[in-house]
């Protein structure tokens, strides 16, 4: 096979391999597009007024019960300034999925209703352990992804909705470092009550929508990609070359 044959072979692959490899770091895809009274909305921008809906359900009552159940000052006033955030967000994001055709959620999820359950059988430290940690983990798994559609979305209201909520939650997790007894499972993915700690990839949900694993592709794809490209550059090069006139 002559050496431009050879390059054009090896050029073609190049092109075909280059564009399907995600890169680890590429935002997941929105989805398809429906048309709302509010603008064009994406199943991301509906994940978003899911999720805060969700957690509205339990981190409203459960800042609540704080009032009650919580032995340390701290957890007591940090329930308190949760509680109120949500019920300011949890009327904001049911407004929002009306106007735009929303179905949201009536009841916590089975790992929220765990946490609940968990934190409803303690009182005193061993409810703020519980409280501080549980929601230090599922706030931290939802900063992400608010992000994510932030820097996403094309709806208006979807984006200053966004903004609210990460300002929120960023707040939270704060709050709750802030009674000092936030561990390694408030640092960890959430799960459910009883569980063993979730892998880190697995349970964000952020990259477990990537298209690869969050460590990029493999070495050997990597190592082909490259020789691929070494090969046509140099068979690009050659055939660029500007060649002595015969004699």
């Amino acid at each position: 096979m002559s050496a431009k044959r050879f390059a054009a072979i090896l050029l073609v692959l190049h092109l075909l391999v280059l564009p399907g490899v995600a890169r680890a770091d590429d935002p997941p895809a929105p989805g398809p597009v429906e048309q709302t009274p509010l603008g064009p909305i994406t199943a991301l921008d509906k994940e978003l007024l899911i999720k805060v809906r969700l957690a509205g359900l339990w981190e409203m009552p459960m800042g609540e019960e704080a009032q009650t159940r919580a032995g340390s000052t701290r957890v007591k006033e940090v329930g308190a300034q949760l509680a109120s955030d949500h019920t300011f967000l949890d009327e904001r994001v049911v407004r929002l999925a009306s106007q735009m055709g929303v179905t949201l959620p009536d009841e916590a999820n089975a790992d929220q209703q765990s946490w609940m359950a968990e934190m409803r059988s303690r009182t005193g430290a061993a409810f703020d352990d519980s409280f501080a940690n549980r929601l230090r983990a599922a706030h931290g798994s939802l900063f992400p992804v608010i992000g994510t559609i932030r820097a996403t979305t094309r709806n208006e209201a979807i984006r200053q909705f966004a903004q609210v909520c990460n300002q929120i939650v960023l707040k939270h997790m704060t709050l709750l470092e802030s009674t000092n007894m936030v561990t390694d499972v408030g640092l960890s993915k959430p799960v459910a009550a009883g569980a063993a700690p979730a892998a880190a990839v697995g349970a964000d949900p952020v990259r477990a929508s990537a298209r690869i694993p969050v460590d990029g592709p493999s070495p050997l794809v990597v190592l082909l990609m490259c020789l691929a490209g070494a090969v046509v550059t140099i068979g690009i090069l050659r055939l660029l070359r500007p060649r002595g006139h015969v004699k």
